[in-house]
């Protein structure tokens, strides 16, 4: 157990579930303390979330420094969880739960459940993580698709005939393991370099525009819900066609919809969240806007978006959106606003081989190496102002291997902008592409790659 002794709230506790996560989110944990309660974390043991854990005990000024208590319990050992909570519990009295992790999801539902606290509800948490419910649960809203067994994996390729295609676990995250297929042959490879008694999922694939929606949600009522566009590696190559579906920017607000789309999506989402009935707390979803101009689910998640998504809510609203969470999370109603300026996140491409640096030269921003001080830099929105470089942060360290960007782990760089018109976004962007690079050492000869400058060229090494 690791103490930090920050003891007893007057007004109970707040527990999160996948802890370390919360230090892209600074300002929940110090509006929980304001409110006069303790915050108590658990998270798995790897060795990402133990260099967070020592970073928040030595960093001043760290997101995670208030903390009062840490347990790891990895977030598929429900028990261990229960049991944890409920022995803080009889000590603090524990007022909510939220789960940042998507693993802990299921549990932080059963334990809003058992104490009776605000919470998204047990069917919400449980068909949010499993994607073969999604499809069942959610049908009218989704692709057409099929569940993939050890009994019928050959027979699939063999009758399935909606191509292009694609092939997903039923529990993953960070896009891991979702691969597109273009033919049966295709398909059958896939499937066969899988586990044989893990289950898949084989669906069409919706092709058009692809966003998320946040959604702040209070009883059922849906008190906020914008649209987040959503950039991926998804796109022809120099010779194939892309099969992988990794996230490489968001914008916040979306400002490639048109209002009939914006529309259609709310509503849709909407519905979506009914049929769920969700109850309380926040909603990630992800769409496509589909040939017919109808949005089509992708999938739903019962917690905060990943990536910095929230920290761009934050830059475009004026106000971090833990406050409004953390007020659903406790059963109040919560305000939250719509964005009046853009923001964007936007993570470069690179080629594969051994990461020597990341420079980004005239734009008079320093580069934040996450594996340095593991902390992201602080944010301070603008009413309004010139477009602006928040932020560029490197999640890898020198020396450390870069392959293919296949999930949202293989990324190595990214960076936050933001600006008061959508133009100004574009060109700021086409600005900073144009000069950052990411410097890779492959054998003898080092390339650098930046999302403006995709031609190998020689690099010191």
């Amino acid at each position: 157990m690791t103490t930090q002794h920050i003891r007893t709230g007057r007004d109970g506790a707040l527990v999160l579930l996948g802890a370390m996560l919360g230090a892209r989110y600074p300002d929940l944990i110090p509006a929980a303390r304001a409110r006069g309660l303790a915050v108590l974390g658990i998270d798995a043991s790897t060795p990402r979330a133990r260099r967070f854990d020592q970073a928040r005990r030595e960093v001043p000024g760290h997101p995670l420094a208030a903390l009062a208590e840490l347990e790891w319990i990895g977030g598929d050992q429900h028990e261990e969880v229960i049991q944890q909570v409920l022995d803080w519990h009889a000590v603090y009295g524990i007022r909510g739960v939220l789960a940042y992790g998507e693993d802990y999801v299921e549990v932080a539902a059963l334990i809003a459940d058992l104490l009776g606290l605000p919470g998204p509800g047990l069917r919400a948490a449980r068909v949010c993580r499993n994607k073969l419910l999604q499809r069942r649960y959610l049908q009218e809203y989704g692709p057409v698709s099929e569940l993939v067994g050890p009994a019928n994996r050959a027979e699939v390729p063999r009758r399935w005939s909606a191509y292009p295609a694609v092939v997903k676990p039923l529990d993953g995250t960070a896009s891991s393991g979702v691969e597109r297929v273009d033919e049966a042959g295709q398909l059958a490879e896939a499937l066969a370099a899988r586990p044989p008694d893990v289950p898949l999922l084989v669906e069409e694939l919706v092709q058009g525009h692809e966003l998320s929606v946040e959604s702040v949600v209070h009883r059922g009522e849906v008190l906020f819900a914008c649209p987040t566009g959503k950039r991926t590696n998804e796109r022809r190559g120099r010779d194939t066609k892309a099969r992988f579906f990794v996230e490489l920017g968001h914008t916040v607000p979306d400002c490639e919809l048109s209002d009939a789309a914006r529309a259609a999506v709310l509503q849709t989402n909407g519905e979506v969240l009914r049929r769920l009935d969700f109850r309380d707390g926040i909603a990630h979803a992800e769409y496509r806007i589909a040939a017919d101009g109808h949005p089509r689910l992708m999938e739903i998640a019962a917690r905060p978006a990943g990536d910095n998504i929230l920290t761009l809510y934050h830059l475009a609203t004026g106000r971090p959106i833990e406050e409004a969470l953390l007020a659903v999370v406790l059963g109040e109603k919560a305000a939250y606003p719509q964005p009046r300026r853009y923001a964007r996140q936007v993570y470069p491409e690179h080629h594969p081989g051994v990461l020597r640096d990341v420079t980004a030269p005239g734009l008079g921003t320093e580069i934040a190496w996450l594996t340095e001080g593991w902390m992201w830099p602080e944010v301070k929105p603008l009413a309004d102002g010139p477009p602006t470089v928040r932020m560029i942060v490197v999640g890898r360290a020198v020396g450390d291997e870069l392959s293919q960007i296949r999930s949202s782990s293989d990324r190595a760089a990214m960076y936050v902008i933001d600006a008061s018109a959508a133009d100004g976004l574009d060109t700021l962007q086409a600005q900073v592409d144009a000069v950052l690079t990411i410097h890779v050492e492959a054998g003898d000869r080092g390339v650098a790659y930046g999302d403006g400058n995709r031609e190998e060229q020689a690099v010191p090494t």
